[in-house]
Formats: C-alpha cells, sequence, structure tokens
C-alpha cells in the first residue's frame, strides 16, 4: 500500500504536494484526484521529477472532483535521487482546490 498526500490551502493558493528524493529510489504515482470548488479560471495540473522538467500536465476547466487511478500500474518518474512535485494551480479568485495523490517507492 502507497504513502496519501493531500494539499488544500487557502482560495487562489496553488496546491502542491511533495515528494522528497530518496536516495537510489525512483517515486511511482498510483492514484492522483483533484477538485475545485467552482469553475476555475486558470486551473491545471502539472506532474514534475524531477523539480523543473515537467512529465505530464493539463488543463482543468470545470469545478468539482477529478481522478486518474493508475489501475494495475502506476506513473513511474524517470528518474531516481528526485523529488516528485504535483502542483495543482491556483483557480483564480475566489476559487479553492484540493489535491490528492497517493505514492510508492521502486
Amino acid at each position: 500500500m502507497g504513502k496519501p498526500y493531500t494539499h488544500a490551502p487557502s482560495s487562489n493558493t496553488a496546491a502542491v504536494i511533495t515528494v522528497a528524493a530518496v536516495p537510489g529510489v525512483k517515486h511511482e504515482l498510483e492514484m492522483l484526484s483533484w477538485s475545485y470548488d467552482v469553475d476555475p479560471t486558470a486551473g491545471g495540473i502539472t506532474i514534475e521529477c524531477p523539480s523543473g522538467t515537467t512529465i505530464q500536465s493539463f488543463a482543468i476547466t470545470n469545478k468539482g472532483p477529478g481522478f486518474i487511478p493508475f489501475s494495475g500500474s502506476c506513473m513511474k518518474m524517470p528518474t531516481a535521487n528526485a523529488a516528485m512535485i504535483i502542483t495543482l494551480a491556483a483557480g483564480g479568485s475566489g476559487v479553492t482546490g484540493k489535491i490528492n495523490c497517493v505514492t510508492r517507492d521502486s
């Protein structure tokens, strides 16, 4: 079973989860979920590993929850000894977002 992370900051603030680097280990993303309380004006998610190297990003244009379950496999990060950073963009004035994930190491 993986390790869960959650970040739910105040309105119009990016939600960021950083999974610290571990020597000799590549992080794996088992599940990713998010939500905005109203339609965001600039919503999106970016996954980086290492910092500054985007692995995946996508726009989010509607309020409510969304999720990606990596059924039977995980999204494996390409780099060992590197932090994995998942960012839910600030949604705009008056918009509150939340991000959750489950990770494991390989």
